[in-house]
């Protein structure tokens, strides 16, 4: 146990001030917890970043990176909402989950993909034929890794996925939209930066999930996954009957700080 926790028996003369140390580690790794300040935990074989307001948090927030990018890139979205935000003051946590395909020196991705493969079917098919093909395995295999962390997060608090928010940037949006649409339960909402209709399945699945919140926003300007893609995935999500909203921003291919900012809204709107 000692070893677990890192605590040395050193100055301990007696075992009741080895229960002291103990007990004083543990208060303060308590604190630690409840600071909304980052620690990192590995959790089902991915890196974690971990943020959270209070032990006994009220909601999860999953957050998912960008292919080439890491955790430690989408880090800033909790600290964000959890020290500036209206629900800094609610029992929330916030997971930033590490992407378990190592491509080279902090580079990670959900798995593979040729980016020189989809740029030239970009330009040669246009913008709205860019994933005419299925997914590889691995995508699947992905899935099925980060839907047991969550429900392992689930359990843990005691939560129901109606208590668990789904977001994600680039290839990490399209793992939050495949969460969000073939998880069982229905989550609390999907939060889409710089999405796409990366599987045609989707168009069917988004029927089963109505009523679904889906906050998306994407740059006029991306020209890694063309604003039109965003628009496909925004037009098969709302004929499906999920509870769109849909923001378009003067930018590329990044998250923009209205994006924080009305993610915060949405958050504390759930506490309504």
């Amino acid at each position: 146990m000692m070893k677990d926790l890192n605590i040395s028996p050193s100055g301990c003369l007696e075992k009741k001030d080895l229960v002291n140390k103990i007990l004083k580690f543990q208060e303060q790794e308590k604190k630690k917890v409840q600071s909304g300040k980052p620690y990192i935990e590995k959790k089902n074989g991915m890196k974690c970043i971990m943020m959270q307001t209070d032990e006994n948090p009220e909601m999860l927030v999953f957050v998912f990176h960008g292919f080439g990018a890491n955790a430690d890139n989408l880090a800033d979205v909790g600290k964000y909402i959890l020290q500036q935000g209206k629900v800094k003051s609610k029992k929330l946590k916030f997971v930033t989950v590490n992407a378990p395909m190592e491509l080279g020196p902090d580079s990670f991705a959900w798995w593979p993909l040729n980016l020189m493969e989809l740029a030239m079917k970009r330009m040669q098919q246009g913008p709205t034929d860019m994933f005419d093909e299925a997914p590889p395995k691995q995508m699947e295999d992905t899935r099925d890794q980060v839907r047991e962390l969550i429900y392992a997060e689930m359990k843990k608090y005691k939560l129901p996925m109606s208590k668990v928010v789904l977001a994600g940037f680039s290839q990490g949006s399209w793992l939050a939209t495949e969460l969000a649409l073939t998880m069982k339960e229905q989550a609390a909402a999907l939060v889409v930066y710089s999405g796409a209709l990366y599987k045609k399945e989707w168009i069917q699945l988004a029927s089963e999930k109505k009523g679904l919140k889906v906050l998306q926003f994407h740059g006029q300007q991306d020209f890694i996954l063309p604003f039109e893609q965003g628009q496909l995935l925004h037009d098969a999500l709302k004929k499906g009957g999920l509870d769109t909203n849909f923001h378009s921003f003067f930018g590329e291919h990044t998250i923009p700080e209205i994006g924080l900012q009305k993610l915060d809204d949405m958050l504390h709107s759930l506490w309504k």
